[in-house]
């Protein structure tokens, strides 16, 4: 899923300016103070409708890093596939398991198509548990790693619009407008993002690392190239009659009471994966439309003067964190997945996704390694 870019640098410098503009010429009229808002005013008078139109060509932008001059040094891992295949790389006794197996088998497996795999593979080719939750620990440490980058950047630009809101009350104080305790109070905001930014640059930072150790390569590699977003999220679910066949063709191979711990591991697993999937949907569809719906609103009321500039800069930070909640649910029911297909392998997860945790499902897949 492409998610929409609610507080980009380039809606934020464009939007943000266009309010100190708007503000401080209202601020001249009653103070007398001369502030030159010409460059901003020039930018959105290219535009008939002002605010949207420039909020609509925001959109239509697509600003790609490598165009740009510019490269993210690292390690490219930029699909899970990538990663899986790395891991397996690294560790002799799994790449000659590798090099014997078929390669379709082996691109299911690497792309996390675990349902085209036969069960059985597992009990009778060796090394297959050990191969399954290779890629069940690296698949899930990477979407956990691309997730915390995901969300690092709406913190970047959140703290972009911070401090452009902060910057504006500087002024307002500046000319008289604004008593100290009303800068405070957007100062505040601003050190309150700064905080939250630090807080997701150390959970990317530490993710990426975590990332690194899983794959075996944390002595080799200290950065990681990963893509931009989470890939889409199943957009066919496990039905429960389809877990359930595949649960039985696994238990027929077992012992009595291996036969139940799959059972009961099967059942949680189906039980995360169903409910990470409805919040992720639930998010998506209801959270982050009626969002939009609130967003366009409020911008429409501000350009008709009937919403002030704080009202349209909170609307702009709850719809950020509104964007962040589904990331989250989205890294959730991906990993969710991951889970409930290991466990139909044959695989033993030692915990599943608590929905909104950061990285302790891969930690506890990856201590077993």
């Amino acid at each position: 899923m492409n998610h929409p870019r609610v507080v980009s640098s380039l809606r934020s410098l464009l939007m943000l300016s266009l309010l100190l503009g708007h503000w401080a010429v209202h601020a001249q009229e009653t103070q007398g103070a001369v502030v030159d808002w010409r460059k901003a005013n020039e930018t959105v008078g290219q535009y008939s409708r002002g605010h949207a139109d420039v909020l609509r060509w925001e959109g239509t932008q697509k600003i790609d890093a490598t165009e740009s001059g510019v490269e993210i040094p690292g390690f490219a891992l930029l699909s899970a596939a990538d990663a899986v295949r790395a891991a397996w790389a690294i560790r002799p006794e799994l790449a000659a398991l590798v090099a014997r197996l078929d390669p379709k088998t082996v691109q299911h497996i690497a792309d996390g198509n675990w349902g085209m795999v036969d069960a059985g593979m597992q009990r009778w080719v060796h090394g297959m548990d050990e191969l399954f939750s290779s890629a069940a620990s690296t698949r899930k440490a990477w979407l956990n790693a691309v997730a915390a980058r995901q969300v690092l950047k709406h913190k970047e630009d959140a703290v972009t619009a911070a401090e452009a809101a902060a910057e504006l009350g500087r002024r307002m104080v500046s000319i008289g407008n604004w008593s100290r305790y009303q800068q405070a109070q957007v100062a505040l905001g601003e050190s309150s993002a700064v905080i939250e930014l630090k807080k997701a640059q150390l959970a990317a930072s530490q993710a990426e690392r975590l990332l690194l150790r899983f794959m075996r390569l944390e002595t080799v590699h200290d950065r990681v190239k990963l893509p931009e977003r989470l890939p889409d999220a199943p957009a066919s679910p496990v039905q429960e009659p389809e877990m359930q066949q595949r649960l039985a063709a696994i238990q027929a191979s077992l012992p009595r009471a291996e036969s139940r711990m799959a059972k009961v591991k099967a059942e949680q697993a189906y039980a995360a994966y169903t409910t990470s999937i409805d919040v992720y949907r639930r998010y998506r569809e209801d959270v982050l439309k009626q969002r939009d719906l609130i967003s366009e609103e409020t911008l429409l009321r501000y350009n008709g003067m009937l919403e002030s500039v704080w009202g349209l800069l909170a609307d702009v930070g709850a719809r950020s964190q509104a964007v962040m909640a589904v990331i989250n649910a989205q890294r959730d029911a991906l990993i969710a997945e991951t889970d409930l297909l290991w466990v139909l392998q044959g695989g033993s997860p030692e915990e599943f996704v608590a929905l909104g945790g950061v990285s302790g499902q891969a930690e506890s897949a990856g201590a077993s390694h």
